[in-house]
């Protein structure tokens, strides 16, 4: 059962390791896309899973750095520790970061509503930006204003949200301060009022989830938009499929596996 899930989201996953991950970032680049890396992992439940978490991450950057590969990776800050306590946490990330600036890799920094990051804890570091969801877009008009890059990410539910003015207005409102922003797998009628807005389309960048289909990539790059591709890899994929791939029955499976799972671990 779990050898025929893979197989129905393997296009939405860019494998099981990091040198395949690495390879579909290259196939990327050959067609003049970008690539964003994150490393799929389980709810993190010890000091040591934080650290060989922080040390993938780390491995990742020189990895790209070696091969050459235009990608940034994304960490998600509740990989490094569910609740934000002492200072470890924050060597965990530090080390990231100090790390892919060695290697000139960028960093995204994904944050949720409940993560809570001090800013002021990597205030000193540069290279990185802050990714949060769209629903937590005030928050970051609010606390991100020295931050020089943010990615903006949306989910599926957006797609049928109004994307209006007002979203447009407030995005704009973080351009300001932000050099760069990153729209991920927005809505596309929110990208085709960044395309004709000339204060936002020379400074965004439009990132899809892989095998998600872009019906505004052909008029992306015949506007020579920049691109990029959210490519997950990693043993746990499981959760990550249940949440972002779009097939009702892939989900239904997922969750069914994921339930045996906790109940053979409750057993």
């Amino acid at each position: 059962m779990d050898r025929l899930l893979y197989r129905l989201v393997k296009k939405h996953v860019a494998g099981t390791t990091m040198n395949s991950a690495l390879k579909k970032a290259k196939e990327l680049n050959n067609k003049d896309f970008h690539a964003s890396i994150t490393f799929l992992s389980n709810s993190v439940d010890s000091k040591s899973k934080a650290r060989y978490i922080s040390s993938t991450y780390q491995e990742l950057a020189r990895q790209i750095s070696r091969k050459g590969i235009r990608a940034s990776i994304q960490v998600p800050l509740a990989q490094l520790f569910p609740e934000i306590s002492g200072t470890e946490d924050y060597d965990n990330l530090r080390n990231i970061i100090s790390t892919a600036n060695r290697a000139g890799v960028f960093v995204w920094i994904e944050i949720r509503e409940n993560d809570g990051l001090r800013l002021e804890s990597i205030v000193d570091m540069k290279g990185y930006g802050i990714a949060l969801s769209s629903k937590d877009i005030d928050k970051c008009l609010a606390e991100c204003q020295n931050v020089k890059a943010i990615k903006i990410m949306f989910s599926d539910t957006d797609t049928a949200t109004d994307a209006s003015q007002h979203m447009l207005a407030r995005i704009k409102k973080i351009s300001k301060t932000a050099g760069n922003i990153v729209l991920f797998s927005a809505p596309g009628s929110l990208i085709n009022k960044s395309l004709t807005d000339p204060d936002l389309r020379k400074n965004v960048i439009f990132e899809f989830k892989l095998g998600q289909k872009a019906t505004s990539s052909k008029k992306l790059s015949k506007r020579k938009s920049r691109i990029s591709t959210y490519l997950p890899f990693g043993k746990d994929w499981h959760a990550y499929a249940m949440n972002n791939v779009p097939e009702g029955y892939v989900r239904f499976i997922t969750s069914k596996l994921l339930s045996d799972e906790d109940d053979e671990n409750g057993a």
